[in-house]
């Protein structure tokens, strides 16, 4: 009986790591900036430039889990992103080591 516990615990974790080593996906119109925020939000700024971020804009962080603007602050990040229609920044992916050392 616990064999089996042991067996399902193991498949789990391992279809768990097989997810994680998954590279994520970065759509075609794509742009690459250093982001910092230390302003007013939702004022962020990307490449020395103040942009805003859009209503309901996400910021996945390193690990693909979703930031909190607030967490920003007072650092600085290489980030890929993206800018709605109107010209508003609508998401947010802070680089790991290994997709900083992808070409863009």
């Amino acid at each position: 009986m616990w064999t089996r516990r042991l067996l399902i615990c193991l498949m789990l974790a391992l279809t768990t790591l097989s997810v994680l080593a998954t590279p994520r996906p970065f759509p075609a119109n794509v742009m690459r900036g250093t982001l910092s925020a230390g302003g007013m939000y939702p004022q962020i700024t990307i490449n020395g430039q103040t942009q805003t971020l859009a209503p309901g804009a996400k910021i996945m962080s390193q690990q693909n889990t979703i930031m909190m603007p607030s967490t920003l602050m007072n650092n600085v990040y290489i980030v890929n992103y993206t800018l709605d229609n109107q010209g508003l920044v609508n998401m947010v992916w802070v680089l790991t080591k290994e997709e900083l050392a992808q070409s863009q």
